[in-house]
């Protein structure tokens, strides 16, 4: 990076020598820059890694506060994409592009390199995994996209392409991964903090498992691609899963034999290094001044993150049958809800969940009470489910002020997800349940083996998709849904399983309220007894346009520069 400045800075010293007549006989700025830059291994390395900052870091607790756009997580205000109430988006979407283009600069100047490839061959690799990432972003806000594999330039014909298929973005990203497959090292030779092979085949099963369920589920809709094959991409999430499940990778499952803490104190480390089921995370360090505030808003506060009834309701009994939540709520409320519900279910509740009793931070000793229902900003939790998960109460942060004081390391791939994204591709492609690789998962949190329950025994939890489907299939999501509780998957399956039907119209719920608990507090509670903070705010519930939210609207002035590119839906 510092080469980089070094270039810009005599490029800039240069320019102010010359008159403009030179300044218009020279090259493009970008173009000497270019042709001084791309000659060994190490330019590369150096033009490469600036783009790991581009991943999403915990910040102020941005892991589990993303799923406020899911059914899974709220705030104080009403979340504007499930309710309906985003606003077309103006000025153009040049910002959104920069990264690709950066990153095709590389890859018009790869003729350049002097060194052999097996010099460059990771940072390569990881050249490909990042433009495949950059498009992803834009394909899960945009769907159809122009394609463009080279650097554009003011004036270029290619700037008034028409937007290609979404199926056609989705195969460039898959391409794009399967070069990165092939030029990444693994896990065991380059660690699991930087990009590896394991990574790029997670993201591939990712992708896949994504773009099928999209086609198969929006099919006849606008947002669907006339033609699409939806087991195409399910097969190659199967592939990628299978590949990375039976070839010579780093995998696994944290797994200490401690059924009751073992998920929970996954999420909450700060060294993720030598845990085999973290196949790619950000590292977090004070004395670098890269901490964060995970655990100032997991132990101490709460940045008005509440999770739902609905998503606490899919947690399945130790006995792994569906458990009666509601009809508990009847004679249990507040503190003594949490505390049954936490003895009765999948332990993975417990670890989701703040419970009475719970040690919050071990160097004060301090323990969790009841929930902030009654907290001020950034101190309030309007459902009385608290967000746990990713908590460390033995975590130098934990307690800590305002600050950066965090060090918990921030997943962005493991290994659970990639045997969910298995179970679920493969029951798609052919009907078949992957009932070893649920029950590795099942197991790690000692739950009984993985059954196909009657969607009928779920009683007042069974959750409506908008469309029929099988028991196989929902217990398969169900798993999904509570494996991945608040790690930011909960936005996209909705997204591509068209499930508009989990939320519209209704509204987020808590549990069941105990007056004597907060006696100085006025809570909003439903017919029921739960917590009910929108009633007021919304009356008929979330107003998801289901004919318009699913894709963000394309900034409008780029439709007026480009009259080959078309709206999308309804916008």
């Amino acid at each position: 990076m510092k080469k980089i400045q070094y270039i810009a800075g005599m490029l800039l010293l240069s320019l102010g020598m010359v008159s403009c007549e030179d300044f218009i006989d020279n090259p493009p700025e970008d173009q000497i820059a270019v042709n001084d830059f791309f000659r060994t291994s190490n330019d590369i390395e150096n033009y490469v890694k600036k783009y790991y900052t581009e991943f999403p870091t915990h910040g102020s607790a941005n892991q589990p506060i993303s799923e406020n756009n899911s059914d899974n997580l709220v705030v104080n205000t009403p979340n504007a994409v499930l309710h309906g109430t985003r606003a077309p988006r103006n000025g153009q979407w040049t910002s959104e592009w920069a990264d690709i283009r950066s990153i095709n600069i590389l890859f018009d100047n790869l003729d350049n390199i002097e060194d052999d490839l097996s010099s460059y061959s990771q940072f390569l690799g990881e050249a490909y995994y990042f433009r495949a990432y950059f498009y992803f972003r834009m394909l899960e806000d945009y769907g159809d996209l122009p394609i463009y594999d080279h650097q554009l330039f003011p004036g270029d014909e290619a700037l008034l392409d028409p937007r290609s298929p979404r199926t056609a973005v989705a195969d460039f990203i898959l391409a794009d991964l399967d070069n990165a497959i092939q030029y990444l090292g693994t896990r065991s030779s380059v660690g699991n903090s930087r990009l590896n092979r394991e990574t790029a085949l997670a993201f591939k099963s990712q992708i896949a498992l994504f773009e099928g369920s999209w086609q198969k589920y929006h099919a006849g809709t606008e947002f669907a691609t006339s033609g699409a094959d939806p087991n195409k991409y399910f097969q190659q999430s199967v592939e990628a899963a299978e590949e990375l499940m039976n070839g010579d990778y780093t995998i696994g499952l944290y797994n200490t034999g401690n059924p009751e803490s073992d998920y929970y104190t996954l999420f909450g480390l700060d060294n993720m290094s030598n845990v085999n089921e973290v196949l790619f995370y950000r590292i977090a360090s004070t004395a670098e001044q890269l901490g964060h505030e995970l655990q100032f808003y997991t132990t101490r506060r709460t940045r008005d993150m509440a999770i739902t009834w609905s998503l606490v309701s899919s947690y399945l009994a130790k006995d792994g049958q569906p458990y009666d939540y509601m009809g508990l709520a009847e004679s249990a409320k507040g503190n003594n809800f949490l505390t049954q519900i936490a003895n009765d279910c999948d332990p993975r509740l417990h670890a989701t969940v703040w419970t009475p009793g719970d040690l919050r931070v071990a160097s004060a000793g301090q323990i969790f009470d009841k929930p902030f229902i009654d907290g001020g900003s950034e101190e309030s939790c309007v459902t009385g489910f608290q967000v746990k998960k990713f908590s460390n109460p033995y975590s130098s942060g934990a307690g800590a002020d305002f600050g950066g004081y965090s060090q918990t390391g921030r997943i962005y791939f493991r290994y659970a997800e990639v045997l969910l994204n298995y179970a679920e591709a493969l029951y798609e492609l052919n009907g078949t349940i992957a009932i070893d690789e649920l029950n590795m998962i099942r197991s790690r949190a000692g739950m009984p083996e993985f059954t196909v329950i009657p969607q009928s025994a779920y009683g007042d939890n069974l959750l409506d998709y908008g469309y029929a489907i099988d028991d196989a299939l929902y217990a398969i999501r169900n798993e999904r849904r509570v494996e991945l509780a608040l790690e930011g998957q909960r936005i996209n399956d909705y997204r591509r399983w068209a499930a508009h039907e989990l939320f519209q119209g209704q509204r987020p719920l808590g549990y069941p309220f105990d007056q004597s608990e907060f006696p100085n507090f006025t809570a909003k509670v439903n017919q029921d007894g739960l917590l009910d903070y929108f009633q007021t705010e919304m009356p008929n519930g979330y107003g998801f346009r289901d004919g318009q939210d699913y894709l963000i609207s394309i900034p409008s002035d780029e439709i007026v520069l480009n009259p080959n590119l078309e709206q999308n839906p309804n916008w």
